[in-house]
């Protein structure tokens, strides 16, 4: 109803993206006809393009598992005469959209989590032809650069962003390989209030990834796999970095102030320090 209310109402084309009907209980299948059923009705509202993503609401963290592109095919084979169809879910670099595209035969692509974590994604690194070495800026510089230009387009200027708590969490994304291991680094981040505090916190990644050492070639894909395992369908890690052992930095001290941009909902909050609550799951 609501497509079909907007479609002849609005001067942009109306588009939806959705996933896979999840299992009624009386099977373990997802429900696919349902599903054809539903894009059909869709369609015939007056939907100007479709973006699936080939996973189920239930198929989320742990759970992710790789999306269904075969089922994506089907959907595009159905409408590719009528709208263009996207394919979302299971991408991490050039060679999976490339591969997407092949399989699926989509109009394109949409990719989330992984591109929040290196936007560079679309880039020819960390595939196949550079034998999975990254080719492009390493984390550290996406932080720096980031953090430059924060400074210059605030993401809180005219309301339009959440401030501090958006820039802890894309630093959260960037760096999260960095994270898991040098915690004083993620206590920094967690407790980055101010620019000083933020640019101190990945200040100290640079310290760290000099006394280590650190070859940026060998960067991975870390936040975006973090509900994936090993053994998961779908899944496998082509040239894993390695694991640093910890090394002391100081931490400059910096003075604490109040979040002021904390709302109590999708904000800093201790069980949430980086806003993933707001996150998108759609990797």
């Amino acid at each position: 109803e609501i497509v079909r209310y907007l479609a002849p109402r609005l001067k942009v084309p109306v588009s939806v993206k959705l996933r896979i009907l999840p299992s009624d209980g009386e099977s373990a299948e997802p429900r696919f006809e349902d599903s054809m059923d539903l894009y059909r009705r869709l369609v015939d509202a007056g939907a100007s393009m479709l973006t699936i993503h080939g996973r189920t609401r239930e198929q989320r963290q742990r759970k992710t598992g790789a999306a269904d592109w075969e089922f994506t095919k089907r959907v595009v084979d159905e409408f590719k005469d009528r709208i263009p169809v996207l394919s979302n879910g299971s991408i991490s670099n050039m060679d999976d959209v490339e591969r997407c595209l092949e399989e699926t035969g989509a109009d394109g692509v949409m990719v989330s989590e992984a591109i929040l974590e290196y936007p560079p994604l679309f880039m020819q690194t960390n595939v196949e032809a550079t034998n999975y070495k990254r080719t492009c800026p390493g984390r550290l510089q996406m932080a720096e650069d980031y953090l430059e230009l924060c400074k210059e387009y605030p993401p809180d200027a005219g309301g339009q962003g959440s401030g501090l708590k958006c820039i802890r969490a894309h630093l959260h994304r960037f760096l999260h390989a960095d994270l898991q291991t040098h915690t004083i680094v993620r206590d920094a981040v967690v407790r980055s209030f101010s620019m000083e505090a933020a640019d101190n916190a990945v200040k100290m990644v640079r310290d760290i990834h000099k006394e280590i050492n650190h070859d940026p070639t060998r960067e991975q894909l870390s936040w975006y796999v973090r509900h994936r395992m090993d053994w998961e369908e779908g899944f496998e890690n082509k040239n894993p970095e390695p694991v640093p052992e910890k090394v002391f930095v100081e931490e400059k001290k910096v003075e604490e102030v109040e979040d002021e941009t904390y709302d109590g909902g999708c904000g800093f909050s201790p069980s949430d320090p980086f806003g993933e609550s707001c996150g998108v799951e759609d990797g």
